[in-house]
C-alpha cells in the first residue's frame, strides 16, 4: 500500500489496532508481528474461503494494522491520534455526565418546588374548608336554638291562650335570630406571628397563652407567605384560627390584645392582625344607640357625647345644679340582649358580661383617640420643621 494511504490510516484509524490483534499499546516489534501471524491466520481467504466477503475485509484491515504499526514513523502517529480520540471521548464522557446531572438536578428543583406548591395549595385549601366547616356547624346550631326559641314561644303562647293570661310574652317577644346567640364562628379569633416562632408557639402552647380570655374549644393552624410593604422577598407566617367557648372570650382577646402589647411587649408583640375570624364584629354583640344625650362616662369621669351606653349613667339635672337620682343602665334596649331570660344553651352574654365588653370598648376608642392625636400632633411638628 503506498505511504500516503498508509499515513491516512494512521492519523484517521476506524478502529483500534492494538485491540484488533488483542494487543497492549506498549507491545514490542516481535508480539506485534506474532499477533498479526495468528490473526491474519484466522482470516485467511484460503481458511475461511473467498465468498466471505466480512472476513476478505479484516484480512486485508489486518495487512494495513500490520504496515503501520511495523512501521517506527507511522506507528507514532497512529499512538498520537489514538491518545487524541481517547481524549476527546473522556472529555465527552465528562459533558455527558455534568449536563446528566444538570438535566437530573433541574427535574429535583422542579418537582421539590411543585411538591411545595401543591403543599401550600393543600394547606390553603385545608384552611378554608376549615373555616366553611365552623360557618356551617355554626349556622346548624343556630337553626336548632331558633327552632328551640320558636318551639318555646309556641308552647307560652299556647298555654297563655288556655289560661286566657293577659300577661306579656317574656321570651316569644323579641328575634328569634337575636335570640339564638353566638356561632362558632361569631366566637372565632384570628391572628398571625412569624413561621421562625413556630419552635417556641405550637398549637398547645399558644392555647395555653391564648385561654388567659377564657377557655378555647379548637385551635387551627396554617402556614402562609406574606409580603409586606416595602419588603423586597415574602415572608413566611402562622395564621392561626381560635374558637372560644365563649363570646365574652373572644371578645375579651380583641379588645385587651393592644393594651397586653404594651404593657408586656416581650410575650404579646409578636402577635399581628389580631380580630374576627368573620371579618367584623358579630352582630349578637352589643350596639351604642345611634343618638344619645350629653352623659358622664362614671367610670372614667370623662364629660362628652362620644360616650359608649354601657359606661354611663343618666344624670338628669334639677334645674340648679344639683344632681338626680341616677338611674341603672338598661341593657334590653341594645341588639342582642333580649329582656326575657334567655333559652338554655343560647350562651347569650349576660348583663355583667355585656357592661364589660362596653366598658373594653370605651377604652379601646379612647386608646384610638389618643394614638390619632399624638400622630397629628407629630404630623404637625413635621410641617413646621
Amino acid at each position: 500500500m503506498p505511504a500516503d494511504d498508509l499515513k491516512l490510516h494512521a492519523l484517521n484509524p476506524s478502529t483500534d489496532f492494538y485491540a484488533l490483534l488483542s494487543l497492549q499499546p506498549t507491545a514490542s516489534e516481535s508480539e506485534i508481528r506474532r499477533a498479526y501471524r495468528k490473526t491474519a491466520l484466522k482470516y485467511h481467504p484460503d481458511k475461511v474461503g473467498a465468498n466471505n466477503v466480512a472476513a476478505r475485509e479484516k484480512f486485508e484491515l489486518l495487512q494495513v494494522v500490520n504496515d503501520v504499526l511495523s512501521d517506527a514513523a507511522l506507528r507514532e502517529l497512529y499512538d498520537n491520534a489514538r491518545r487524541a480520540e481517547e481524549a476527546k471521548r473522556e472529555r465527552e464522557a465528562v459533558f455527558d455526565g455534568r449536563r446528566k446531572w444538570m438535566r437530573e438536578d433541574l427535574e429535583r428543583r422542579e418537582g421539590a418546588a411543585g411538591g411545595k406548591r401543591k403543599r401550600e395549595e393543600e394547606e390553603e385549601q385545608g384552611f378554608e374548608r376549615e373555616v366553611r366547616r365552623l360557618a356551617e356547624d355554626g349556622g346548624r346550631r343556630r337553626m336548632e336554638r331558633e327552632g328551640i326559641v320558636r318551639r318555646e314561644a309556641e308552647r307560652q303562647e299556647a298555654e297563655e291562650e288556655r289560661s286566657e293570661s293577659v300577661a306579656p310574652v317574656k321570651s316569644g317577644g323579641g328575634d328569634a335570630r337575636e335570640s339564638a346567640g353566638p356561632t362558632d364562628l361569631d366566637r372565632s379569633v384570628t391572628l398571625r406571628f412569624p413561621a421562625s416562632a413556630a419552635s417556641q408557639l405550637d398549637r398547645d402552647t399558644l392555647i395555653r397563652l391564648w385561654e388567659r380570655f377564657g377557655p378555647i374549644e379548637d385551635c387551627v393552624l396554617r402556614e402562609k407567605k406574606l409580603k409586606k410593604d416595602g419588603e423586597k422577598h415574602r415572608t413566611s407566617y402562622l395564621t392561626a384560627i381560635l374558637v372560644y367557648k365563649s363570646i365574652v372570650s373572644a371578645h375579651a382577646a380583641t379588645c385587651d390584645i393592644p393594651k397586653l402589647q404594651e404593657t408586656d411587649p416581650e410575650t404579646w408583640i409578636i402577635f399581628e392582625a389580631v380580630g374576627w375570624a368573620a371579618g367584623k364584629e358579630p352582630e349578637c354583640l352589643p350596639k351604642p344607640a345611634t343618638s344619645a344625650p350629653q352623659t358622664r362616662d362614671v367610670e372614667s369621669g370623662v364629660s362628652g357625647g362620644n360616650t359608649t351606653p354601657s359606661t354611663t349613667q343618666r344624670e338628669p339635672s334639677t334645674g340648679k345644679g344639683g344632681a338626680g337620682p341616677k338611674k341603672a343602665p338598661y341593657f334590653a334596649s341594645f341588639k342582642g340582649t333580649p329582656a326575657g331570660k334567655p333559652p338554655e344553651g343560647a350562651n347569650t352574654p349576660s348583663p355583667d358580661d355585656i357592661m364589660m365588653m362596653r366598658l373594653k370598648n370605651a377604652e379601646k376608642r379612647r386608646l384610638e383617640e389618643k394614638i390619632r392625636t399624638e400622630e397629628t400632633v407629630a404630623a404637625t411638628a413635621a410641617v413646621d420643621t
